[in-house]
């Protein structure tokens, strides 16, 4: 783990300013009405998986991501390790030698893309996984900046690879630190042709979740630390320009899951209005980061002197969203996830105050189960299909 002395020291050199504000919260009325759609989803694999981020379902398989660096198959109840891009590990505490696979998509030809917040972008073969190739690393200087937290990956007809970096600043492991400075996340293109990437979009606090639209017009990215879902043209007369796709939401989008024509977005948190009344707040954000990065550092300093596990263990808590899931579980957390048609309108609400599961970052349709994927639990939620849901 990169020591915090670096945050430390140069905390004046990461803007931390007032943030404009993305207007108010949508009310909770109309397709956003309070409701118990989602009431009484069940638990599998419980105490088998850890942090199932992402989940892909392609030829009569359940593909997911976790915590040790797996991309996983779930097949017949069994669990199948597929691939992993780190190396070993002694535990989450060491998530960056481990790995940490985020996003999963397949292209037409059936290849898995992977998107690693530690290791990078890989191309995978499913007949032969252990033939995969790195198509982005780490190491590469992409418009003055290297990628530092790739997050989700989407791969369009034509084979051209559509990818976020969350922050440019701070690794997965100290992704904490993102809810309180600006934004400097990034939607990146890599071109299979040249093997040259191009940023598209940056500034974004937190890129997170994308998606390509059914004629491949647009592209959709969570901006999670905004509540908001936005958009990028890549046909038509905008071709090239960037807006709010939508605004408000009473959460923060994670993944985003296009099925037919409308989009499908879970929010990983519920609004919590002291999270709000921070985040408008510079001062407050500045002293935040200031006292954590001397937590964390003087962890670090003790492990330098005196290793142990302990300190390990606790540095990698202070930063990492591990930390924000376990202050924030006292707190009332409603399960969102949101059915968008192309013009940007919640056409639909499908939610659950139910505290048996919680934090989803992504969906899965399989016959008639919607499978439910979080980055926090250890185990995947499970549910059949809601009437109207598709």
């Amino acid at each position: 783990m990169q020591p915090l002395l670096v945050s430390l020291r140069c905390y004046h050199y990461i803007a931390i300013t007032h943030l404009p504000s993305t207007g108010p919260g949508k009310p909770l009325t109309g397709s956003l009405a309070l409701n118990e759609k989602l009431s009484g989803i069940s638990k599998i694999y419980e105490d088998k998986l850890k942090g199932p981020e992402a989940l892909l379902y392609y030829n009569n398989t359940l593909y997911t991501s976790v915590h040790y660096g797996h991309v996983l198959r779930l097949v017949n109840g069994q669990i199948i390790p597929l691939v992993k891009f780190g190396k070993f590990c002694d535990g989450i505490h060491e998530e960056h030698k481990c790995g940490r696979p985020l996003g999963l998509n397949v292209d037409k030809n059936g290849f898995l893309f992977v998107a690693d917040s530690y290791y990078g972008i890989y191309k995978v073969n499913l007949n032969n996984p252990s033939q995969y190739e790195q198509i982005v690393s780490m190491d590469e200087v992409i418009d003055g900046a290297c990628p530092n937290l790739p997050n989700s990956v989407v791969v369009s007809s034509d084979g051209t690879v559509y990818w976020t970096d969350s922050s440019i600043n701070y690794k997965l492991y100290n992704g904490f630190y993102t809810d309180f400075v600006d934004g400097t996340g990034r939607l990146l293109k890599y071109d299979p042709k040249t093997k040259k990437n191009t940023v598209l979009m940056k500034n974004i606090m937190f890129a997170n979740g994308v998606e390509l639209s059914e004629d491949e017009s647009f592209i959709l990215i969570s901006e999670t630390h905004k509540y908001r879902i936005l958009k990028y043209n890549l046909k038509g007369p905008n071709a090239g320009k960037s807006e709010i796709f939508i605004d408000g939401l009473p959460g923060k989008p994670d993944n985003i899951k296009r099925i037919g024509k409308n989009f499908y977005a879970p929010l990983v948190f519920s609004k919590v209005p002291i999270m709000e009344y921070i985040s408008e707040n510079p001062t407050i954000r500045m002293i935040i980061v200031k006292f954590l990065a001397i937590i964390d550092l003087t962890f670090e300093t003790i492990d330098s002197f005196y290793p142990n596990i302990y300190c390990k263990k606790a540095a990698h808590w202070v930063g990492h969203y591990e930390s924000i899931s376990t202050l924030i579980s006292f707190m009332p957390q409603r399960i969102f996830i949101l059915t968008i048609n192309k013009d940007g309108t919640i056409i639909s609400s499908w939610q659950t105050s139910e505290r048996k599961v919680s934090h989803i970052s992504d969906i899965e349709v399989v016959g008639d189960t919607l499978y439910l994927g979080s980055p926090f639990n250890a185990y995947l939620g499970t549910i059949k299909v809601p009437r109207g849901f598709l």
